[in-house]
């Protein structure tokens, strides 16, 4: 065995193949936790409602008791640009957002911040940049509306404050973008991830959401289907970008717009109503934020859309075991016909499986040299026609139990330079053969 010309005295190191790796898009980032499993979703969902019911029960009874005299009756039908109604509809929707997060705390995916992008955080440049094409998209299309009104005959309105108007500017600075990210997570997060955990398509992750999200606006349809084209374009843009911060950008500007607009007195934002119309100037919003957004995100390659994770090493095959514990490895084996056959590209031995063969066994030459078969059932062969291996033999080692062998069915190796005896008559003819490499 110590021979400075035997191959298996000098074994090459094993080679190390590169690591797998699998890139996600958001709505299938549940893959990147591989301790995530299907029914996970399900149960986050549970512990998401329960904890907004109970946090939207607290949130109440302290506003009734804090404003009684302000808060009589159904919420919808009351005044909305009053500062206490308007913080309390607004309000009450951030709680969705501690709901959603202490829910997939307890649950996963991990990192928490999955959620948000597929960096696992928020990226706050990406979502400023966002935030500035918003405003730059609404501003370009509303100035095009006034000036159209204008040209047609119409008159400028005059801007009348709302009571309470500072009240309802530190509600719009501070509560709306919370709210807005809220949906967000639920809508376009927690729901888009949830169906993408089952369902590879993007296109089932962005439209399965949208009827739960337009069902939650009180309009008629006209205003639902604004508020359902603005929900597709959040769940594109969601995807596109690998997160929710474009998505958040665009609710944020709109809702922030919409309330600067009825505090001013530029709109009725007790009106549920809407108009064929709508949908022409929703579409212009919506379809030019994408587009921009889309342009960013090619002009911007610090931008991840995709995550990559490294998957498991798949299962190494079974190594030869040392001289001394071959023995009692092959009592182990119940049959005794355990076969090592070793890979000359790795140095690595591969364990022939008893159910396969029979293998025809060849030398280093390529000559044959006998039959084995492993197989037990159905009165096959039991190994009997095994030729030991030569040295010199990179293709294959094996062991087997012929007549007169030991015990333990381990084959005597003959000495340098001996040859393998002949072949019987129509061996040669038996296949499947073994020519050099086999993978198990």
């Amino acid at each position: 065995m110590s021979h400075a010309s035997a191959p298996w005295s000098r074994p090459s190191p094993p080679v190390q193949d590169p690591p797998r790796t699998r890139s996600l898009f958001y709505h299938r980032l549940a893959h990147a936790d591989p301790r995530h499993r299907w029914w996970m979703p399900l149960v986050e969902g549970l512990i998401l409602l329960a904890v907004l019911l109970l946090l939207t029960i607290v949130f109440l009874l302290v506003m009734v008791f804090a404003a009684p005299e302000r808060i009589d009756g159904d919420l919808l039908a009351m005044n909305q640009l009053d500062p206490v109604v308007f913080f309390i509809l607004f309000g009450s929707v951030v709680l969705m957002l501690p709901s959603a997060l202490l829910a997939r705390l307890v649950l996963g995916p991990r990192p928490l911040g999955l959620i948000f992008s597929v960096t696992g955080r928020i990226r706050w440049k990406w979502l400023l940049t966002c935030f500035v094409a918003a405003v730059a998209i609404y501003a370009l299309i509303n100035a095009i509306a006034v000036g159209l009104e204008l040209a047609a005959g119409g008159r400028p309105v005059s801007l009348q404050p709302a009571p309470g108007f500072w009240w309802l500017m530190a509600s719009l600075i501070f509560v709306v973008p919370l709210q807005c990210a809220a949906e967000e997570v639920v809508f376009r997060g927690y729901l888009a991830q949830t169906i993408g955990r089952w369902l590879k398509h993007p296109a089932w992750a962005i439209l399965l959401p949208v009827p739960l999200f337009v069902l939650g606006h009180a309009y008629d349809i006209w205003g639902q289907l604004s508020v359902g084209i603005m929900a597709v374009a959040m769940g594109i843009i969601t995807w596109r970008t690998g997160g929710l911060e474009a998505a958040i950008a665009l609710h944020a500007v709109n809702n922030m717009t919409v309330s600067i607009m009825a505090m001013v007195g530029l709109t009725d934002m007790n009106d549920t109503s809407g108009a064929p119309t709508d949908l022409i100037a929703v579409t212009l919003i919506n379809g030019g934020y994408v587009a921009l957004v889309f342009w960013l995100v090619r002009r911007n390659r610090s931008v991840a859309v995709t995550r990559t994770i490294v998957l498991p090493p798949l299962p190494q095959p079974a190594r030869l075991p040392e001289l001394g514990h071959r023995p009692s490895r092959l009592a182990e084996d119940a049959s005794g016909l355990v076969a090592y056959v070793l890979d000359p590209a790795t140095q690595r031995y591969l364990v022939l499986p008893p159910q396969y063969g029979p293998y025809s066994v060849r030398d280093g030459q390529g000559r044959y040299v006998g039959l084995l078969d492993t197989r037990t059932a159905h009165g096959a062969h039991t190994g009997d026609d095994v030729a030991p291996a030569v040295p010199g033999d990179t293709s294959s080692e094996s062991t087997s139990r012929p007549n007169g062998s030991d015990p333990h069915g381990t084959a005597t190796p003959p000495s340098p330079g001996a040859t393998p005896p002949p072949a019987a008559p129509g061996e040669r003819d038996v296949a499947p053969t073994y020519t050099g490499r086999h993978d198990g």
